[in-house]
């Protein structure tokens, strides 16, 4: 892969975009069927798919750099994060159902689809009133926000609406199916 298209997929990636839509791949139809889901259920949709950012990434089998390397994987090889033991550890399934542990440093969050239930505002990192989107406005869920502690808002989520990024709140939300 030349030099170019090698930084070229790791910003697409940083970005938070999918692969597909990276490649030109278009996106399902309108007519593709939704289906209104409660918070809880969002959880466990694809929003643990994360793509691997770096040439090549150790998996150990333990949460720490001095434990074993149990396998390589490499730039936009894709992985489910269990969970994170530590802000710099992730426990992952990978390639055929294998687990292990990742530097945190190295993934990034696969963009998921999923839509506005109503219209809705999206938020700064301070609450600040950003946009305000209609109802069924597709946007990319790219995580969850971050409490002052380091802990996780599961109320509110980061999307990426039309290149802008902001927060709505979860209940906001429905998946495609």
């Amino acid at each position: 892969m030349k030099k170019t298209a090698k930084a070229a997929s790791i910003l697409t990636l940083a970005a938070g975009i999918s692969a597909a839509s990276a490649a030109g791949i278009t996106p399902l139809p309108a007519t593709h069927a939704q289906e209104a889901v409660k918070i809880d259920d969002l959880y466990s949709y694809p929003l643990d798919s994360y793509l691997v950012s770096a040439e090549a990434l150790n998996v150990r089998t333990k949460a720490s750099a001095a434990s074993p390397k149990a396998d390589i994987l490499h730039l936009g090889d894709s992985l489910k994060v269990v969970s994170f033991p530590s802000a710099d550890w992730a426990k992952v399934h990978y390639k055929n159902g294998k687990t292990g542990f990742v530097s945190t440093h190295y993934i990034v969050k696969e963009a998921t689809t999923v839509k506005t239930t109503a219209k809705t505002k999206v938020f700064t990192e301070k609450q600040a009133v950003k946009a305000s989107l209609a109802k069924n406005t597709s946007v990319s869920f790219l995580g969850w926000k971050k409490t002052a502690g380091g802990g996780i808002d599961f109320g509110w989520a980061l999307v990426d609406y039309g290149g802008a990024t902001g927060y709505i709140s979860t209940k906001d939300l429905q998946k495609l199916t």
